[in-house]
């Protein structure tokens, strides 16, 4: 619906079986059944799973509206947040490897990592393959809402660096009254 494309949509909607296929074929591997608690952790993942596609095709749609051809928007839009979607999933991932809870749910907590493993790598594959098939003439999306939206925050932040002495003290007073008003109950 934000790019008011149908084509985006459809990219997504191949990366998430894919992905789903690659994290059982991991848990196959793995030596890890198909049971309630690895289930549990396959729906979680899910969950997660189309937001690193989703944010690898807003870029590449992006890059197209800008000029970009087809094939540098896909490589240079996949590769403008790979950084930023692996660091999104090693902390997601971290989770569920270190401490307690993969001692205690060892299938659910490799299930999620399969998961978001996979849909990284579809992401950074698949997604940007397929675009650069599907997005050949994207369409001018113009938002004005949003549009609004930056121009009032950059006025905003605009100011706060103006009188910064009053955004710190506006700043503590609502730490001190949220302490406040956390410690009164």
């Amino acid at each position: 619906l934000f790019l008011k494309d149908i084509r985006p949509t459809l990219v997504i909607a191949c990366s998430i079986p894919l992905s789903v296929i690659f994290a059982v074929v991991l848990m196959y591997f793995s030596n890890i059944s198909l049971n309630i608690i690895s289930l549990s952790g396959l729906a979680l993942g899910i969950g997660m799973l189309v937001d690193n596609s989703i944010v690898v095709i807003e870029n590449i749609y992006r890059l197209r509206s800008e000029g970009y051809s087809i094939k540098k928007a896909a490589v240079e839009g996949a590769g403008g947040v790979t950084g930023a979607i692996i660091a999104s999933t090693l902390t997601t991932v971290c989770v569920f490897v270190e401490g307690i809870t993969r001692q205690l749910f060892v299938d659910i907590a490799l299930t999620i990592t399969f998961t978001l493993t996979a849909s990284l790598i579809v992401a950074l594959t698949f997604v940007p393959m397929m675009a650069a098939g599907l997005l050949k003439n994207p369409k001018e999306v113009r938002h004005a809402f949003f549009e609004k939206v930056q121009q009032g925050y950059a006025k905003l932040l605009e100011l706060a660096l103006k009188f910064k002495p009053v955004v710190f003290i506006g700043v503590i007073v609502l730490l001190v009254t949220s302490a406040l008003a956390a410690y009164s109950r």
